[in-house]
């Protein structure tokens, strides 16, 4: 553990008495042991893809810094760190080695996600090991059968971020017709009852990710499920003993800024590289030094400005939401709408971004070995991720600006009536 880690070490897990008035971490201190982990995590950014996994010093020293205590409920030893300050930390886990930053906000966001299930589920996963680490896949692509008091699930999930270093995963299945039609859950699921398949994730971009396929076996108590009810309705479980008004974040939201602001330091990141190597570089062709062309200008300072705004999206966003739920007040779904689209844009904006630099940015940027490329391709391959393909999520803010109801009918067989 570091110096920082250890001036400040996250307490073993107490059941507390939660309030909505007890004050959330000490937001400062934790970007600062955030910051005090980044020279190691840029130092392995490209051991992660040559492994196709996140380093274990990576993970260990996002433990030392609290990134999967950060949104855990405070009876199980998190810190309840509020969402701009989460946010934050993940764009500058990103600017260090995009893979660490995508997993740190898959496994991480999973610390507050899983404070929804019932109390029992959280005991099973925390209980004996409160760093317990989560990954998922909400693709329902294995087959679900009711047994019982519970479910047998069998088959294959896909693109599970950061599962070799994860004690359990969430699985989304489709429940078979029952008499009032299909019903899709989320299964929480032990590592005992699952398998990765090691050799299921070779790609061109994001590869220390790891985001590999597992096959299943398993038989999972109605206890360890979630429905679509319960989050359409607002009635998760877990809201009943957390109580901490951050368990009252929109869901959908917070997993698409979780995607969005390892994505925005991965750009930081990509930018900050081309300027270190356009420093000095000259071009054949000018016989100029790069730093001193206007092209290189133009495009840099676009490129720059499109990347800052998108960050300065997360504090105006986030700040707001979060007051809301302080106060008590409903998230409206038209703030949720608007988050959503903006946290998925933001890829899109930054991608575009780092592309602009990249047409001028001569043969040299095209260099497997290089910061740079590492980055695009990191951010290639998280456009690619559903909840960044913005042009999904248009309509549902569309609709808000135009000034239509944005209600959407609720539906247990898929969570396209969440908003």
């Amino acid at each position: 553990m570091s110096r920082l880690a250890q001036a400040d070490a996250i307490q073993p897990p107490q059941t507390v008495e939660a309030d909505a008035r007890q004050p959330l971490g000490d937001s400062a201190r934790f970007l600062e042991r955030v910051d005090a982990i980044l020279p190691l995590l840029r130092e392995n950014t490209f051991k992660a893809d040559e492994i196709r996994r996140a380093p274990d010093e990576n993970i260990q020293a996002m433990t030392d810094a609290g990134i999967f205590r950060a949104m855990q409920p405070r009876q199980w030893g998190g810190l309840e760190i509020d969402p701009s300050t989460w946010e934050e930390a993940l764009v500058r886990l990103g600017s260090a080695c995009p893979s660490s930053g995508w997993v740190g906000g898959i496994l991480g966001g999973h610390s507050w996600y899983i404070g929804l299930y019932s109390q029992q589920a959280q005991q099973d996963v925390w209980g004996e090991n409160p760093d317990a680490r989560v990954a998922s896949s909400f693709a329902p692509t294995g087959k679900v059968e009711r047994v019982g008091d519970g479910f047998r699930l069998t088959g294959r999930w896909k693109f599970l971020s950061g599962v070799d270093h994860a004690q359990w995963i969430c699985l989304a299945g489709i429940i078979p017709d029952e008499g009032d039609g299909h019903e899709y859950r989320v299964f929480l699921v032990p590592a005992a009852d699952y398998e990765i398949d090691q050799d299921s994730w070779r790609v061109a971009g994001l590869q220390g990710s790891g985001s590999k396929d597992v096959t299943v076996d398993a038989v999972v108590p109605e206890y360890r499920t979630q429905t679509v009810d319960d989050v359409y309705h607002g009635n998760e479980p877990g809201k009943a003993v957390n109580t901490s008004p951050i368990f009252e974040l929109p869901w959908l939201s917070m997993w698409a800024y979780n995607i969005a602001s390892p994505a925005i330091g991965a750009a930081v990141g990509a930018l900050d590289a081309f300027i270190d190597d356009n420093r000095r570089r000259a071009s054949a062709l000018l016989g100029t030094v790069a730093a001193q062309n206007s092209a290189v200008h133009i495009r840099l300072a676009e490129a720059m400005t499109l990347v800052k705004d998108a960050r300065a999206r997360i504090p105006r966003t986030w700040d707001s939401i979060h007051a809301d739920v302080l106060a008590g007040v409903p998230v409206s779904n038209e703030k949720r709408a608007q988050a959503r689209f903006e946290a998925s844009y933001a890829v899109g904006q930054c991608l575009g971004a780092v592309t602009k630099v990249f047409e001028i940015g001569g043969g040299a940027v095209l260099g497997s070995d290089k910061l740079f490329q590492h980055y695009m391709r990191g951010l290639m391959g998280m456009r690619n991720h559903p909840y960044a393909v913005y042009e999904n999520w248009a309509g549902l803010y569309a609709t808000t600006l135009f000034g239509a109801p944005l209600d959407p009918p609720f539906t247990k067989e898929h969570l396209g009536c969440l908003v």
